[in-house]
């Protein structure tokens, strides 16, 4: 194959990592991908929804080099039709992975955390800025309920950006707390928990 054609793989396949670590996805369809990618600028822009990416998977399959240069690709054989494949996409755990998910997970073993309370709330007070500017829905497009609930938690109910599980992801390595994550992201502390259990960083 051409060396642009292996740098391109390359890049694909980091741009596909973090947005797989970013999202907390696993399983993505190359449509879920091609609008973050194209983006990226890793792949060409087309009125199919990533159709030349497609192409470009298939072409790395029928050389057989797809799992080696993209290995968070899974491509599965289409139900509909032997001619076609599904392209499923799963975040790769690599040895530097397992070994901060391990440290840490030592470390929630033995009820420690990185900061003080005091410490974690001066960082809390750092952030709130950026917190501030995220997006916000209208106040009437939420029911009675959840403005009430939103008086105690303005960002409840807010639909989660790749900014904000950005933040979530960084602040929960540094506080291992629920709670201050919950605190700095003005969410209710069971939303936060489910979404770091969903991006597999407790469990």
């Amino acid at each position: 194959m051409r060396q642009d054609e292996f740098q391109k793989a390359k890049r694909i396949s980091r741009a596909i990592q973090e947005y797989l670590e970013s999202t907390g996805s696993n399983g993505s369809r190359s449509t879920d991908l091609y609008p973050y990618l194209s983006r990226k600028g890793v792949v060409e822009k087309d009125l199919n929804n990533g159709a030349k990416f497609r192409q470009f998977l298939r072409k790395l399959y029928n050389m057989g080099v797809l799992e080696k240069l993209i290995p968070q690709c899974k491509p599965q054989k289409s139900f509909s039709s032997e001619k076609f494949m599904e392209w499923r996409f799963y975040k790769v755990i690599n040895e530097k992975s397992i070994s901060i998910k391990t440290n840490l997970k030592k470390k929630q073993n033995n009820f420690e955390s990185l900061t003080s309370d005091d410490e974690a709330d001066s960082i809390i007070n750092k952030l709130k800025p950026i917190i501030e500017k995220l997006p916000k829905k209208s106040p009437l497009s939420f029911n009675y309920t959840e403005r009430n609930i939103r008086k105690s938690y303005p960002r409840a109910y807010e639909k989660w950006t790749e900014r904000e599980l950005k933040i979530a992801e960084i602040t929960w390595n540094i506080f291992l707390k629920v709670n201050k994550v919950a605190e700095l992201l003005k969410r209710q502390p069971s939303a936060v928990e489910k979404r770091l259990k969903k991006m597999g960083f407790i469990k």
